[in-house]
């Protein structure tokens, strides 16, 4: 992991580490409630100690006592650990990529409309557009699974491989990045190119970016990063714009 990031989270020297994490799960959740929908689903990162991780729910307590960033402790078995929320169902939609890939800093599992749509249909995720590019190698599906039972976790994390998102047909996604902002964008991105592909769908064939105009984007996007297009870049670009959205105390909504 780099440096940089503890638990999948950039720390800053003004912060904590755990209200630094806190924060940052709080603007992922504020995030995807306005970019996707007020839906069930929950963030979490990987604990500065490697051995569990923190877990917020994208919705906020209805209990008024439990205070909004109250956070759920796992360790990578998906044991409970602490926390003032009741403990979640399916906690092995988590704790399994955690367990799989060392690399994996944040996971986030949610009920994307847009692209749960897609799935039924039998579309598939494209790059039609340059923020899609990540998806340049497809984002694989997988029939139903549930996270309550570890077997499925097991399947999950499998049927990912070293992608960055999972598609469960009829239930959700699973995403994943090194941060907890780079699995916040994978998020909107993957939400934001299943609506592209929905609406091109209504007027004709989508058609996706070729393999030399992904190349040549790359190559542009490499020469701004000083020569490296990481996507985990351009979603703490992206990130730091919400980011300021959010503490201006602006709202919107796609819905």
């Amino acid at each position: 992991m780099d440096p940089g990031v503890e638990g999948g989270c950039r720390v800053g020297a003004k912060m904590s580490a755990t209200e630094e994490i806190k924060n940052k799960m709080s603007t992922a959740c504020a995030i995807l409630r306005w970019e996707l929908s007020n839906m069930w689903g929950h963030v979490s990162v990987r604990t500065p100690s490697g051995g569990g991780f923190s877990l917020m729910p994208l919705r906020e307590p209805v209990d008024a006592t439990i205070p909004s960033d109250d956070l759920l402790q796992y360790d990578l078995e998906g044991n409970f650990i602490s926390g003032r929320r009741d403990a979640i169902d399916e906690i092995f939609f988590y704790s399994c990529p955690y367990r799989a890939r060392e690399e994996v800093g944040a996971v986030i599992h949610c009920h994307p409309e847009m692209t749960l749509a897609l799935a039924a249909v039998g579309g598939k995720i494209e790059p039609i557009h340059t923020s899609s590019v990540r998806f340049e190698k497809g984002v694989p599906m997988t029939s139903f699974l549930y996270g309550y039972w570890q077997e499925h976790g097991e399947q999950a994390a499998k049927a990912m491989g070293e992608n960055c998102a999972l598609i469960i047909q009829g239930h959700g996604t699973i995403v994943t990045g090194r941060t907890i902002e780079e699995a916040c964008i994978n998020m909107v991105q993957l939400e934001r190119t299943a609506r592209m592909l929905l609406m091109g769908r209504a007027f004709g064939q989508a058609h996706p970016l070729t393999p030399a105009a992904i190349e040549e984007f790359k190559s542009i996007a490499g020469r701004r990063a000083r020569g490296k297009a990481d996507p985990a870049i351009a979603s703490l670009i992206e990130w730091s714009y919400y980011e300021s959205m959010i503490k201006r105390g602006e709202r919107w909504s796609r819905l």
